[in-house]
């Protein structure tokens, strides 16, 4: 009867500290780092304006830390890495926005984790495209940046169509873009849909120019948004202010592109059986 008693008394105990330590695990995990100024990002952009001027200019943002972490800190990597270096504005739409970041520069490509995360050898089995989880709200995440003239998001996928939502939701990755309207209608689409996560606090006269560079037809989509000459991002740097921004929980993108391909695979299948059916 007593080692029946100590044994309880033993399990008990043991469980306490399990409890314990999951309880300190949990916390530690939900810890949300507060910063107490925000990272500066300072941009140089060469561009060929609409009368055919060859110029460059700088957009300085500010980049919202505490409203938009994973984003913030995503971004702020990618620059220390000099990611951005090099890439162009390949979407430019007058009234709407200005997109960047795409080391195809067509929109379909993103960063890989070693770009991001440089103790990751290129090509290993590590080196997949990732991407971060999204923060707005229609992906349970609370946002009060507006979207207006100025602010910058991340763009993303939509995989609704393939009955995928959440994974277009947690699609960002490098691609950015940065409004150039004030649209109540544009913003009203975007808000809640888009992760924000700064706004431009100088240069936006850059900004205006650049949307208004030539455009032509994107083969793909119809849209007409592909400049002619594509704005070039030369540099961007970020002054962090002695903070320190730790790399975000990564997705496998490559994975999620697999299930996507899959889908739309399946889709096919179904659409040719029922226009044949209905052929015989």
């Amino acid at each position: 009867m007593k080692t029946a008693k100590k044994v309880f008394v033993l399990i008990v105990i043991i469980s306490a500290l399990f409890l314990t330590a999951c309880g300190k695990k949990e916390e530690k995990m939900n810890e949300k780092i507060v910063h107490e100024k925000n990272p500066i990002a300072t941009m140089l952009v060469e561009y060929k304006t609409a009368d055919g001027e060859e110029k460059s200019g700088l957009i300085k943002l500010e980049l919202y830390a505490n409203e938009a972490p994973d984003t913030v800190a995503n971004f702020v990597n990618l620059v220390q890495n000099n990611f951005y270096d090099g890439l162009t504005f390949h979407r430019i739409v007058d009234n709407f926005m200005i997109q960047g970041g795409d080391p195809k520069g067509t929109g379909a490509g993103g960063a890989k984790v070693s770009d991001i995360n440089k103790s990751v050898k290129e090509e290993s089995s590590e080196d997949y495209r990732y991407s971060i989880k999204g923060e707005f709200a229609n992906n349970n995440f609370e946002s009060n940046i507006k979207f207006e003239a100025g602010t910058i998001a991340m763009a993303r996928s939509d995989y609704s169509a393939y009955g995928m939502k959440e994974e277009g939701y947690n699609s960002g990755c490098s691609q950015f873009f940065i409004v150039n309207t004030d649209d109540e209608e544009i913003s009203k689409v975007l808000q809640g849909n888009y992760a924000a996560f700064g706004k431009v606090i100088e240069g936006y006269n850059v900004v205006e120019e650049i949307s208004k560079v030539k455009v032509q037809t994107n083969m793909q989509s119809g849209e007409v948004s592909t400049p002619e000459v594509a704005p070039i991002i030369k540099s961007i740097s970020v002054e962090t202010f002695g903070e320190e921004y730790p790399i975000p929980e990564l997705i496998n993108a490559d994975e999620v592109t697999q299930k996507v391909n899959q889908e739309y695979l399946k889709l096919l299948q179904r659409y040719y059986q029922q226009n044949s059916g209905s052929q015989n």
